[in-house]
């Protein structure tokens, strides 16, 4: 891959570039975006952003006996900032350690994707070119009715709409993301959905929810003691109540809203209580 000259990404990009000016986003780190070296368009991920909902995602690997393992490993080798994080926000560590063990299997698999590469190609998704190229992709592989095939045309369209303008959200998000942080922006690497870290965050939930576990003053969500204390705070934050087992479920589908997800984190937790003798 040969990096393209900064003035070409600008011209690329000029339908995201000027949607952010209008916004109010810095020019300087719109440019400094684009003027990186990994900051690319990948037109893959514009297919499985906007039409990767139609595959039923299948969690059931993530709470098979290795997993159950792996995660009371974690427990027993992370016991005392787990134990911490459960008695300052009531989620129990078992639950931590199972999201990051889903999210990224404990730090193992972070992603390698740029964010503003991420971000800047999803934010491409509702030009008529790349709508185009979604719904003749959904078109090749359907099998069902005219009518159902319409349906399926219209809400490709919408979704290419609002995941567009998700992604142009996280790149506002970047920005502050790119001052608290102690990593830059652009040297940030992370899923294809543009989460990062061991506790996959987006930027938007870094700015949010983000805390410094280890007290050294700095977020990093690359760094465990951060990542535990960050997913501890975000469930409580967003609804996790100690003794309301509906407040569960409603935190962890907001942490990722899929309904497998959701089944899978709580019963590798149940799992990983059970094996810990908990």
């Amino acid at each position: 891959y040969t990096p393209a000259p900064v003035a070409e990404k600008v011209a690329f990009f000029r339908p995201v570039v000027d949607k952010l000016i209008a916004r109010g986003v810095d020019s300087t780190f719109i440019y400094e975006l684009l003027g990186d070296s990994l900051t690319r368009f990948e037109e893959k991920l514009v297919k499985i952003n906007v039409t990767g909902y139609l595959k039923k995602p299948n969690y059931t690997r993530f709470y098979d006996d290795s997993s159950i393992d792996k995660t009371s490993k974690f427990i027993a080798e992370h016991i005392g900032q787990l134990s911490m994080a459960q008695d300052s926000f009531q989620v129990p560590k078992e639950v931590i350690s199972s999201i990051l063990w889903v999210e990224t299997k404990h730090g193992s698999f972070l992603g390698n994707h740029p964010l503003s590469s991420v971000f800047f190609s999803i934010a491409m998704a509702n030009q008529p070119k790349y709508i185009k190229m979604n719904i003749d992709e959904l078109e090749d592989d359907f099998d069902g009715s005219d009518e159902e095939l319409e349906q399926l045309k219209e809400k490709n369209k919408l979704r290419a709409e609002k995941k567009s303008e998700w992604a142009l959200n996280e790149i506002i998000a970047m920005q502050k993301l790119n001052i608290s942080s102690p990593r830059k922006a652009t040297r940030i690497k992370g899923s294809w959905a543009g989460a990062f870290g061991i506790s996959q965050f987006l930027p938007s939930s870094y700015n949010s929810w983000a805390i410094d576990g280890n007290h050294d003053g700095k977020v990093d969500l690359f760094n465990v003691d951060d990542a535990i204390f960050s997913v501890a705070n975000y469930l409580k934050q967003n609804g996790w109540q100690q003794s309301d087992t509906v407040s569960w479920r409603k935190a962890v589908f907001h942490y990722n809203n899929s309904s497998a997800y959701v089944d899978a984190i709580l019963t590798l937790s149940k799992l990983s209580a059970a094996k810990s003798g908990n």
